[in-house]
């Protein structure tokens, strides 16, 4: 099983069986029945697996209501979850009603309905907030390694020779801005992720600022540092139009990566990252030691 995906489940089944002592066949019969690997296998099958490995008749004589009872705490964690997605106490069978007649072969049981909806829907959300935090947790937050200026000039941005104002903390609201990042080390390859919120706390944009067409095309390091727009951007300076939170991530990698999403020469100006993104590269540099990570937030304000 792929690491991530180990953590997902232990995760899950820490929300589902809280406290200090949890119902240890159920939460083994959760953890194998909703493993990837054990899709194909049946309830018994994987009870009997069980019993054999903790040489107890429990897992066995009781797999059935233990599989009900798994699938009532999990509607009972997600219950607002669940029901934002159509799924139903119903299709469950949480109800208490059973249904009559025999069962259609192309309808699934309660615990593919739920084995779907934690491999197909909430895996994404979880893996995304989880590498978010993990990474922004584990990584630098001086605040020296980016900063933004209000352009002077329509040209400053492009021109050397122009006098740099002073770093600025908080963001004005639909002003023109150029960025730097400058890093302690003179090469590598920088991925800038950025994530936007609202006054409220909700995502609204999620962009890769490093390399996109729209600001930073090339995103090798030149003596330790990115300028943002580059020559070649399309765009020619970089503005917020609306208060709120701005997160930035860096991800400075040794060695460029193979990555399709990761080519500028599409048609997209920047790409809207999405949970498979960040999935994708957290397998790709898990357990490199030469990954560095970096983080800043801003709140941006209305200008003055």
């Amino acid at each position: 099983m792929v690491y991530l995906d180990k953590i997902f489940l232990e995760d899950i089944s820490q929300k589902i069986f809280p406290g200090n002592a949890p119902s240890e066949p159920q939460k083994e019969l959760f953890l194998q029945r909703f493993n990837p690997n054990n899709y194909s296998y049946t309830n018994i099958g994987i009870a009997k697996h069980l019993e054999k490995m903790h040489d107890d008749p429990r897992y066995v004589n009781n797999v059935q209501a233990n599989i009900k009872e798994i699938i009532k705490k999990i509607y009972r964690a997600f219950e607002d979850e669940l029901i934002a997605d159509r799924i139903t106490k119903e299709q469950l069978g949480l109800t208490g009603k059973g249904k009559q007649g025999k069962k259609k072969a192309i309808e699934k049981s309660p615990w593919q309905i739920i084995y779907d909806w934690l491999w197909d829907t909430k895996y994404h959300r979880w893996s995304e907030n989880y590498i978010w935090d993990t990474w922004s947790q584990e990584a630098q937050k001086n605040s020296n390694w980016m900063k933004f200026r209000e352009l002077t000039t329509e040209y400053a941005a492009r021109a050397m020779n122009v006098p740099v104002p002073d770093p600025i903390e908080t963001l004005p609201q639909d002003t023109p801005l150029d960025l730097e990042i400058c890093l302690n080390q003179a090469e590598g390859y920088l991925l800038l992720f950025n994530r936007g919120q609202n006054p409220e706390g909700e995502v609204q944009t999620k962009y890769l600022v490093a390399p996109s067409r729209a600001y930073a095309p090339k995103y090798k390091l030149e003596d330790n540092s990115l300028k943002m727009p580059q020559e070649d951007a399309a765009c020619s300076d970089i503005s917020f139009n609306a208060a709120g939170k701005e997160e930035y991530l860096g991800i400075l990698i040794d060695e460029s990566l193979d990555l399709p999403w990761l080519t500028t020469n599409t048609e997209e100006y920047a790409l809207e990252w999405k949970a498979s993104h960040l999935e994708e590269l957290w397998n790709k540099l898990h357990g490199k030691n030469s990954c560095q990570k970096f983080y800043r937030d801003f709140e941006v304000v209305a200008a003055k």
